[in-house]
């Protein structure tokens, strides 16, 4: 095993196991003492939902730049599936289909995930 190998798996293994904690128990956000209104909470948002995000959109251009647009269009079809169906299951569980929010989420989301199967396998 080559030292990228290492490191890919390594990577791979810390955010299935972070992502796995919180999808299992949302709850666990408590134990690192942060809500959405105190500043550690506003940083933690400000690096999942903005940082992530950039990194994300930054690493599919670098892929289409580097002639990898099929691997790309794949990784964003994997991220916005798990999205999809781990907001699906997350209203059903939560009971969250009442929230505004949800109500144009899903069907937005919906749209984006298969308009990106359509492409990716036309």
């Amino acid at each position: 095993m080559t030292a990228i190998e290492f490191g890919t798996y390594a990577a791979a293994t810390y955010f299935a196991g972070f992502g796995l904690g919180f999808l299992v128990r949302p709850a666990f956000v408590t134990q690192f003492g942060l809500s959405w209104d105190a500043a550690a909470g506003k940083t933690e948002v400000r690096c999942y939902y903005g940082a992530v995000s950039i990194a994300i959109s930054a690493f599919l251009l670098y892929l289409v730049h580097e002639d990898l647009a099929r691997e790309a269009l794949t990784g964003v079809l994997f991220l916005a599936s798990a999205v999809l169906v781990v907001r699906i299951l997350g209203t059903i569980v939560d009971g969250g289909w009442s929230h505004p929010y949800t109500r144009s989420a899903l069907p937005i989301e919906t749209a984006f995930v298969v308009a990106l199967a359509i492409v990716r396998f036309r």
